[in-house]
């Protein structure tokens, strides 16, 4: 072996050596700052300060160093970590504690999205500054940057698998070393930050070999099957129409997702440059017809969350998804422009690319500033529908002002208290003392419940029919069912079949023949999809109501009808027969209670 092979490795042995400590030594340190989480002797914007430069001063640092060398990777982290931290304790102000900042998911979410944005251009720079903005060189840093940590969180996982194993097997003839070492938790995390150091080690060495183009040309050969789903879904849309389309949030959701999987699918299939970009014919011409398609889902995005706004104002949730949203829509609509010209047409997509990761970077960096507090933002929209009776108490985010939007939402919540000309003011005075006074939303939601059970019980008597026969239900006997159940029905006799009747419906009949005929009944009712959910109750007189298991014998699932099963009983075409106990034969399908 020559003396040049021997300095080789010995610099390997080192770089892998200094990862692995560095790994250590950060996942000790938030093993630290995680055993002093709310400490009191630990100022609130001292630990989020100190919580905050760990986080993105390791991760980062770990993330650079291999492209350039470990000091200039821990020097380089400091000039992300320094100003994110920065922008943590600013965004912390929002809070009385500041570390209420660590429970808000948006927030994080938002950060890290700086971060993982900012890194690629960050190892760019540090390698060639004047070359910062070069699209081949971002495109390797940030997809060798995701390869990196991949893989080394396999080998993480695959290193406590033998772990585990071992210990297993070395108990079975009574050795328990490895239980000892690895038993504090301490030890844990330093482990596991040291293999995940040591793999990003050697999965820089091994650059060459292990390189994300694999994934890349995998990638490019989903792009048809993403064309032909998303042009498929464009041309039915006109068909279902739009009112299907944009019935629930989760829409929004899946749009986002699509048209983000969309433009991953279009920057892996034209790669670094033109010289590594897809040069087969058809999916070239796949690529490009997919970014024209963009810009439509996009849209469609867009308007799904703006329609869900104004439906219930906004909330932190909506002010992410209306940013992504829009986002994807710039995205877009530089897909669009861009593929319209014959001739460089990925050029520029990839001119769009590095345009769009800036600003991506810039709203981050504003979110966490007084100029998009979007707790701010969300608490005023409440208060404004509320104050013009465009919401109603159930509809207003009272723990959420109260406890997750800050100092903006508390005081947003001292705002309603004083509208004392507001229709509901003393309902909601009532429920504000009752929000004080609880320690979970989930208490808080089933105090309101109990609260409103008299009042919700008299409403649904009066809105749900009662087949067969035109009798109304006993509000006494509603009471004692579950305020989260009653609910559940009262909204579905809010909704309304095409014919304008309740969409809800009691269906009495001697199902149980250990109850009485008039104390049981079969409840169908609309859901928010527009499909029809049955449940079976027993109300007998003196007793506690209960809810039994509905099952549908013919199609051996549970009851999800519909609409037209709910129009056929409220017409009094059913048949309630034996089917061994009774059933009700409704629409094809054969609903009976559990025993």
């Amino acid at each position: 072996m020559t003396e040049d092979m021997q300095d080789t490795w010995l610099e390997i042995a080192a770089r892998r050596l200094v990862l692995a400590a560095l790994g250590a030594l950060a996942a000790l340190a938030l093993w630290a700052l995680a055993e002093n989480w709310r400490n009191p002797g630990v100022p609130p914007m001292l630990y989020l300060a100190l919580f905050t430069f760990v986080s993105v001063q390791s991760a980062v640092s770990l993330a650079l160093a291999g492209p350039v060398t470990v000091t200039r990777a821990l020097a380089g982290a400091l000039l992300l970590a320094l100003p994110v931290t920065g922008l943590a304790c600013l965004a912390g102000l929002r809070h009385t504690n500041p570390l209420d900042l660590l429970d808000d998911p948006v927030m994080l979410s938002v950060a890290a999205v700086l971060v993982l944005f900012a890194t690629p251009f960050l190892t760019v720079a540090l390698r060639d500054r004047r070359n910062w903005a070069n699209y081949a060189h971002l495109f390797d840093a940030a997809w060798t940057m995701v390869l990196r940590y991949g893989v080394a969180l396999i080998f993480v996982g695959v290193f406590w698998l033998i772990v585990f194993l071992s210990n297993a097997l070395l108990r079975l003839v009574d050795i328990t070393l490895v239980e000892k070492l690895t038993g504090s938790i301490p030890a844990r995390f330093a482990l596991s930050g040291g293999v995940l150091g040591l793999g990003l080690a050697v999965v820089h060495e091994l650059r060459a070999t292990i390189s994300p183009h694999l994934g890349l040309r995998l990638l490019r050969l989903l792009v048809p099957v993403m064309l032909a789903v998303v042009a498929l879904f464009l041309l039915a849309v006109p068909l279902r129409g739009l009112s299907y389309l944009f019935g629930e949030f989760s829409s929004a959701g899946t749009l986002i997702a699509t048209a983000i999987l969309a433009i991953t699918l279009i920057s892996a299939a034209l790669e670094r440059d033109d010289a590594a970009a897809v040069r087969h014919g058809g999916l070239r011409a796949a690529t490009r017809a997919l970014a024209l398609l963009v810009p439509l889902l996009a849209a469609l995005a867009v308007w799904a969350v703006l329609l869900r706004v104004r439906q219930y104002g906004w909330t932190p949730d909506r002010v992410l998804a209306a940013c992504v949203a829009w986002f994807l829509l710039a995205y877009g609509a530089g897909y669009g422009a861009a593929v319209l010209g014959r001739w460089g047409w990925a050029r520029r997509i990839r001119a769009v690319n590095v345009i769009m990761a800036l600003a991506v970077i810039a709203v981050a960096v504003l979110w966490m500033t007084p100029a998009l507090d979007v707790y701010r933002i969300s608490t005023n929209s409440q208060i404004a529908r509320f104050k013009q009776e465009r919401a109603d108490l159930d509809q207003l985010a009272l723990w959420q002002l109260e406890h997750d939007w800050g100092r903006a939402g508390q005081a947003g919540l001292r705002r309603l208290e004083a509208l004392d000309d507001h229709p509901q003011h003393d309902e909601l005075i009532a429920r504000i003392e009752t929000l004080r006074q609880q320690i979970t939303p989930f208490q808080f939601e089933q105090a309101i419940l109990n609260r409103a059970a008299p009042e919700r019980a008299a409403r649904l008597a009066r809105l749900m029919a009662v087949r067969p026969g035109t009798g109304q239900l006993d509000p006494a006997r509603l009471v004692e069912i579950a305020p989260s159940r009653i609910k559940q029905w009262l909204d579905g006799c809010m909704r309304r079949l095409p014919d304008g009747q309740a969409g809800c419906v009691m269906v009495r009949g001697p199902f149980l023949p250990s109850q009485p005929e008039d104390g049981q009944g079969i409840v169908l009712y609309l859901d928010a999809r527009g499909t029809v959910q049955a449940d079976f109750v027993v109300l007998t007189e003196g007793e506690n109501a209960t809810l039994r298991v509905l099952h549908d014998l013919r199609r051996e699932a549970w009851p999800v009808l519909e609409p037209a099963a709910l129009s056929s009983v409220l017409s009094g075409h059913f048949a309630i027969r034996p089917t061994g106990a009774n059933a009700l034969f409704l629409d094809g399908s054969v609903l009976a209670p559990g025993y």
